[in-house]
């Protein structure tokens, strides 16, 4: 019964369609940034890069690389901790979009710079690293950021409207739920990060090579 409670408390109302429009605008906008400058390196830099990744690439197909748990975690939990603070901020109002933008202007960045370095088989490594992680964060990311924006948003306009133009924000038990439920989704977003990932990324490895 306790868990039928939860879940109703939890369960998904219909998406604000202007709202998810907005932040995956940002989300695009961000990636086409990324895109942009990863390409704008000089050839110094883009050498320097190329070598980089190449050497990455060796010592993580000899299967000597493996992501600390405490990065691996602060990659899967840090938009999603950021993302349920915001929700407190009137700053949130402008932050979460931001947000949404950095996060898609690392995720094309990373795939933009192992495209020119290996081509077009570059995306088949890009996605060995960041399929897994994308399958998990990306979800959670947009499910917390479609509920954190409207609360940072009255927050804004109880803060500067001086209380006329919104009613007093209250946070549901809701709320919290949902980050709970996020978080342990990511918890096991990490496990298969630490285990799949590898694997992964050395099966694009025999594919490219």
């Amino acid at each position: 019964m306790h868990g039928r409670t939860v879940l109703r408390t939890i369960r998904f109302g219909p998406p604000s369609l202007l709202r998810g429009s907005l932040l995956a605008i940002f989300f695009l906008t961000g990636a086409l940034i990324g895109h942009l400058y990863a390409g704008s390196c000089g050839q110094d830099a883009q050498a320097a890069l190329d070598q980089y990744l190449m050497d990455y690439c060796v010592v993580y197909d000899a299967g000597s690389v493996t992501i600390p748990l405490l990065t691996c975690a602060a990659i899967y939990f840090g938009y999603a901790a950021l993302l349920f603070l915001l929700g407190f901020s009137s700053a949130g109002v402008a932050l979460i979009p931001a947000l949404s933008g950095v996060f898609g202007f690392f995720t094309m960045y990373t795939v933009s710079c192992f495209v020119r370095c290996y081509g077009r088989s570059g995306v088949l490594l890009a996605m060995g690293i960041l399929l897994v992680r994308l399958l998990f964060t990306l979800p959670c990311f947009f499910v917390l950021a479609e509920e954190a924006w409207p609360l940072s948003t009255e927050l804004f306009l109880l803060s500067f409207g001086r209380g006329k133009r919104s009613a007093p924000v209250l946070y549901g038990s809701r709320y919290f739920l949902l980050f709970v439920l996020c978080a342990v989704i990511l918890t096991v977003g990490v496990c298969c990060e630490r285990f799949l990932t590898p694997l992964l990324f050395r099966l694009a490895m025999d594919a490219v090579l």
